[in-house]
């Protein structure tokens, strides 16, 4: 038998296990024009503010590309691929241009793009720390898969300490024990957090965080993945909870602001010393891919030499760069406040009713013992939604079978496209339907959500 045929022995049993316990991953075609498949009501993606499928914006692309290939085809440059990495061929007027113009969007000395927010978070983590400096990372326990191996490419295993989930108490005690940057002038603290998580949809406490770091002498890298287009300084109010308001008017909160950069904006906090620097991931609400690092120029030009993901990859094609510059356009524009006000609409919106609303038992009556299991199961409902002022509201669904098998009804019956996200993405017993709200959603289908949820998951709890 040869080796080969062994090896795929192995990779098949552990496939066919994470079959039988639930975890098995698959790609799922989504329905196209093409396509045979039934639309669906998107309710999943990353596309807050829906550019990735607005028209308008693929002609405001289309034409500035056109008017950027005329000229290159005029001097022979590339106008497809970018022909190489930024330190040999593929680097080009567009690429510094569109680094000068996110440096001055963030507010901070510079900035440098990179092929993707994995590939950024890769970037900054694999070559900043140093064991032989005796550096210390000290992360949130829900950051990032790409900033926990970051940390590994850059061989810190040992040097990594994980604080509970925005516990800025937790994060003083591990800075106390670290001694804050240290006393020798070369050994440093990174702290690592995201202003927005994924799975929670809640957001970090920043102004405390970047506070106590300065406090202890440490550094703070924050990833922007899900801040950037959602908030910003046109709507820093609704970075706090959305539950007990129903103002559903548009927040401005600076006159002839440009809204949408993020988290740190919305705070004012672009320029706090504690700050080395931010990711901002451009495959979200920007509509496109890429990603940008904005910080110091010392650190840029560090970067270039010592970040392996950028040395070692194929710069970002022309298209590409044309694609986040429209998107960063349309974002800090008036276009981007609008998109975001009716997001935030929908959020407020989904969450009242969530809270709020009661499930009648389905026909026929059914008898009284069971309508007190009932009751209770449609009492439990708003314990089951997390906290979370952000579009992603996640629904807990302990277990990883329930929460498939109520994923599935709600997509296969009406047509909403949601995913299940299992244990181990999350930890056992917090499996829950990630809802994702975006600005090409309506009123009606998030009620029409919220009804159907909340029908199935009281039926699961009454038969559980």
């Amino acid at each position: 038998m040869s080796y080969t045929t062994n090896l795929e022995k192995r990779l098949q049993f552990e496939l066919d296990y994470r079959e039988r316990i639930g975890t098995l991953r698959k790609l799922r075609d989504h329905p196209t024009s093409t396509s045979t498949l039934p639309p669906t009501i998107d309710f999943s993606s990353n596309d807050y503010l829906g550019l990735a499928r607005d028209p308008h914006q693929a002609t405001l692309v289309n034409r500035r590309y056109q008017t950027l290939t005329s000229a290159s085809v005029a001097t022979n440059d590339p106008i497809l691929g970018a022909t190489g990495s930024r330190l040999l061929s593929g680097n080009s007027i567009h690429h510094t241009r569109l680094e000068h113009k996110l440096s001055r969007m963030h507010q901070r000395e510079s900035a440098l793009l990179a092929n993707s927010g994995y590939d950024a978070n890769l970037m900054v983590l694999s070559s900043l720390p140093k064991r032989r400096n005796k550096d210390v990372v000290l992360m949130d326990e829900l950051c990032h898969n790409s900033l926990i191996m970051g940390t590994r490419l850059g061989r810190l295993d040992t040097e990594v300490r994980i604080f509970s989930h925005n516990n800025v108490e937790a994060l003083s005690i591990l800075l106390r024990q670290c001694g804050g940057g240290g006393g020798d002038g070369r050994s440093c603290v990174f702290v690592v957090v995201e202003s927005v998580y994924s799975m929670d949809g809640d957001v970090a406490p920043l102004q405390q965080i970047l506070e106590t770091a300065q406090t202890f002498g440490a550094v703070v890298i924050v990833d922007e993945a899900h801040g950037l287009g959602v908030f910003g300084r046109t709507n820093a109010r609704d970075l706090w909870s959305v539950d007990n308001s129903t103002d559903d008017t548009n927040f401005l909160h600076e006159s002839g602001a440009a809204g949408g950069t993020g988290v740190l904006a919305a705070l004012h906090l672009e320029h706090h010393p504690a700050l080395l620097c931010s990711v901002h991931t451009f495959g979200k609400a920007a509509g496109c891919h890429g990603a940008v690092i904005c910080g110091s120029r010392t650190l840029v030009n560090y970067l270039l030499n010592f970040a392996k993901p950028l040395v070692y990859s194929t710069a970002l094609p022309l298209h590409s760069l044309v694609c986040i510059g429209c998107a960063y356009d349309t974002i800090t524009g008036s276009l981007g406040d609008e998109k975001r006000a009716r997001v935030f609409r929908l959020v407020r919106l989904f969450r009242r009713l969530f809270q709020n609303s009661s499930v009648p038992p389905q026909p026929p009556p059914p008898p009284p013992g069971e309508i007190q299991q009932h009751n209770a199961a449609s009492n439990r409902l708003r314990s089951l939604l997390l906290p979370s002022p952000s579009p992603i509201q996640s629904v807990l669904i302990p277990g990883n079978q329930a929460c498939i098998t109520i994923a599935t009804q709600l997509r296969n019956n009406y047509g909403f496209d949601v995913y299940p996200i299992r244990s181990p993405t999350v930890p056992k017993g917090l499996e829950r339907i990630r809802i994702i709200l975006h600005s090409h959603n309506t009123p009606q289908e998030v009620t029409s959500l919220v009804s159907m949820l909340h029908q199935h998951i009281v039926t699961l709890l009454v038969t559980n």
